[in-house]
């Protein structure tokens, strides 16, 4: 499973939610904002590592980004 970026954020997230819920066995749902939707997944995705890995970024697309490079570090080793 690859994590990556898509065209917009919420296609992002999206494809993320899917893939996620997949392996995780797991409930990532989107939420009406991208902001919201995140800061929810940080607490599950910290909580399912063990470790506080994820943080958010300035603004969704920073969030992004780290997280993409991290969820692929995590699931494709």
């Amino acid at each position: 499973m690859y994590f990556r970026k898509y065209s917009t954020n919420q296609d992002t997230l999206r494809e993320w939610a899917r893939q996620l819920n997949i392996v995780n066995k797991g409930t990532y749902p989107l939420y009406e904002t991208e902001d919201k939707t995140l800061n929810h997944w940080k607490g599950i995705l910290n909580k399912n590592i063990g470790v506080n890995t994820f943080d958010l970024g300035s603004n969704v697309d920073s969030t992004i980004t780290m997280w993409k490079d991290k969820l692929n570090n995590i699931y494709n080793k």
